[in-house]
């Protein structure tokens, strides 16, 4: 916990930092009068978004999505578990209650919002009694206090006016760039630190975000248990998983992701896995002393956690999300469950020393792979620097097409299962794995599009993502989901391709054969062709004397004010 407080501090640190050096730097430069007044609406329309933002969700959530707040009684009796949580961390903390809103959906899903310990919301859909036992109930409520033990709400609010005061001063630099040639170049400098500043804080608020998310997770497992909130994890992610999505849970999803208890992207992933082996559920199926169906998701394997845990690749993959991914929060809350004696079942760090999975033996693989990804962007920065700009594109587009062979290896595709691929912590999102998988079609992988082109395959270990790609682009794919993809679906067969991982595990679609015929595709086609067509521009340019204007033009002079 110390560890992870330190973490926000010193994110906080910084942006504050980055600001202060900017400020000085344009007080420095220029007389900026209004930079004061520009900082200081920013703050007040932070202040304001504050203020006003509980009471704007409350109506958003009660009129789109049905949310209706209980009462103290009526949460006590429905739900008495929760109940006790809310009002033993309120007293210990000394602060009001959190109301508590419903949504009927079944998607589980749970989120907090507020300006304040004594001002905050936890909602949670009817989903999240429906797949969660009490204990996960309890760990999952738990989480959300955490939140609110924690103010994030007010930690969440500062970080992001920082981010936006940053955006403010880069505006503010470039429309105040006038004066003698020295000031201009100085406010150039200083503009141009904002921007980079900016982007650079966009980043470390998602990272404090996901700070902010292990936190709340010490928490929860200090109130309950650390193996409760796992197995709450990967139930909310198998329901999310399950359940069909309406457009109002779809929307519900979407609309609070960077809220909500998991990263609705890596639930889906998770939430597959767990789908295997399913016990069966509803009306017809086994039910709690309530009544209640029970849920019973087949447990994860702590093998396929491990990419999420040990592979570098892991951390892009949540670069751009406000959660850790699910395999890293695993790992986490294992190692408290370890530090308290308490018993944890997901082990990924035993079954990391079973795999003999070695972080240093991943990183090379991550730098070449890294490399080959990163390789015609740097071929054509290259050349741009070497003063043939005019053949940054043609080198940038051989340099696609030499790689080719690496992204799609052309060997022979092995038989494997889902779960083989997922349990892989060496697999990449960059180099492509070639496969071969038997299974059943069972659906879109987009199920309220009727042209969707992608397809979900269920084998005996688990589902996967077809990623279908056709030689004929963005047309292509609309037409294949309309008239063709369709008819394999509920079909037995055979798929190969590629298979890459990063947040989603899938295979990029080269061969399905089923009953209903052969849906094949080029997933490379169309890099060859732009990559091609460019190097043939590039040539007619310099064969037709491009080259030698290009040499001729004084951009030395064109560049100067």
């Amino acid at each position: 916990m110390g560890r992870l407080l330190t973490a926000s501090i010193v994110t906080l640190g910084l942006l504050v930092g980055m600001i202060a050096s900017l400020i000085l730097a344009i007080l420095m430069t220029m007389d900026a009068i209004s930079l004061p007044f520009t900082i200081a609406a920013t703050i007040v329309i932070s202040v304001l978004i504050w203020l006003l933002s509980p009471w704007l969700l409350d109506l958003s959530l009660s009129w789109i999505n049905g949310m209706k707040f209980l009462s103290d009684q009526e949460l006590e009796t429905r739900h008495p578990h929760v109940h006790r949580m809310l009002h033993e961390v309120a007293r210990e903390f000394a602060f009001t209650p959190a109301r508590v809103g419903i949504i009927a959906d079944r998607n589980p899903t749970a989120f907090t919002y507020g300006r304040g310990r004594g001002n905050a919301r936890i909602v949670l859909t009817e989903g999240i009694f429906e797949f969660l036992d009490e204990d996960e109930t309890r760990a999952v409520v738990a989480h959300e206090l955490g939140h609110i033990v924690h103010r994030d709400f007010i930690v969440m609010t500062i970080a992001g006016c920082l981010v936006q005061i940053l955006y403010q001063i880069y505006v503010h630099t470039t429309k105040r760039n006038r004066g003698s040639s020295d000031k201009k170049n100085s406010l150039a400098g200083v503009g141009f630190a904002a921007l980079v500043f900016y982007w650079i804080g966009q980043y470390l608020l998602l990272y404090l975000s996901r700070t902010r998310e292990y936190m709340a997770d010490a928490f929860a497992a200090s109130r309950t248990s650390p193996g409760h909130l796992a197995s709450a994890l990967v139930k909310v992610a198998y329901g999310i998983a399950k359940v069909e999505d309406s457009d109002s849970t779809a929307q519900l999803l979407r609309s609070t992701r960077h809220m909500g208890l998991i990263d609705v992207k890596n639930a889906h992933s998770v939430g597959l896995m767990a789908s295997t082996g399913e016990g069966p559920d509803g009306p017809d199926g086994p039910c709690d002393r309530y009544g209640k169906p029970v849920h019973k998701p087949t447990p994860i394997p702590a093998e396929a956690m491990l990419f999420d845990g040990y592979n570098p690749w892991a951390w892009f993959a949540e670069l751009n999300s406000t959660h850790p991914l699910t395999g890293k929060r695993i790992l986490a809350l294992g190692e408290m469950a370890k530090a308290a004696g308490k018993p944890f079942q997901m082990d990924i760090a035993g079954a990391a020393r079973r795999a003999g999975v070695d972080k240093g033996e991943l990183w090379p693989h991550f730098l070449k792979e890294a490399a080959i990804y990163f390789a015609p962007y740097l071929v054509a920065l290259l050349t741009v620097l070497a003063g043939y700009w005019y053949l940054a594109l043609a080198t940038g587009a051989a340099t696609v097409i030499a790689t080719l062979f690496l992204r799609y290896p052309m060997g022979e595709p092995k038989p494997t299962t889902v779960m083989a691929l997922m349990s892989d912590p060496r697999a990449s999102p960059v180099i492509g794995r070639p496969v071969r998988l038997e299974g059943t079609a069972i659906g879109r992988a987009d199920a309220g599009s009727f042209v969707g082109e992608d397809l979900v395959m269920r084998d005996a270990s688990g589902f996967t993502t077809l990623d279908f790609r056709s030689m004929f682009g963005v047309i292509g794919d609309l037409l294949s989901g309309w008239l063709r993809v369709k008819n394999h679906i509920g079909e037995t067969g055979r798929a190969t391709g590629w298979f890459r991982r990063g947040m989603l595990g899938h295979v990029i679609l080269s061969r399905l054969e089923t009953k209903a015929g052969v849906l094949s595709a080029v997933p490379y086609f169309w890099q060859v062709l732009l990559s091609l067509a460019a190097i043939a521009g590039t040539a007619v340019f310099v064969l037709a004397g491009g080259a030698e204007l290009a040499r001729e033009v004084p951009w030395d002079v064109l560049a100067k004010p």
